[in-house]
């Protein structure tokens, strides 16, 4: 059974880092989601860092932007084995944001297998084999 536990080293906490994200990423969107991902430069650390996004603008309520981020982690959480463990093997690192975009809440099972769109997207962006997609 894989570790499906998340380190500190797997946020995006670094500003300089989450700049470049933004500013050089490419985007992928899977309704209610949108992946910014870019390859890391860095050494060492994570094989993958990630960091969620709920805008105040399209989620008012503080416990409905709770809500989303906890869902999204967790879909992140279970899912990520689908590439990490390849990329890890490639020796390619990578950042990603997700921004939820939806101006309502959406169920885990919506979240979930958009989740799964999106990271078998990168998978067949950085020609990672394994990926079981819907």
């Amino acid at each position: 059974m894989p570790d499906l536990r998340m380190n500190k080293a797997e946020k995006l906490c670094s500003r300089s880092a989450i700049e470049r994200l933004f500013a050089a990423g490419d985007s992928v969107v899977a309704y209610p989601l949108r992946m910014v991902t870019v390859l890391s430069g860095r050494e060492a650390g994570a094989t993958a860092r990630f960091m969620i996004t709920v805008p105040k603008k399209k989620i008012r309520k503080a416990v409905g932007r709770v809500l989303m981020r906890r869902r999204i982690r967790e879909a992140y959480r279970l899912n990520r084995t689908l590439f990490v463990p390849e990329l890890q093997k490639s020796g390619i690192k990578i950042d990603m944001a997700f921004i939820y975009i939806a101006p309502e809440l959406s169920d885990y099972a919506v979240i979930e297998r958009k989740m799964q769109k999106l990271l078998a997207s990168i998978a067949n962006k950085y020609n990672v084999d394994n990926v079981q997609t819907d």
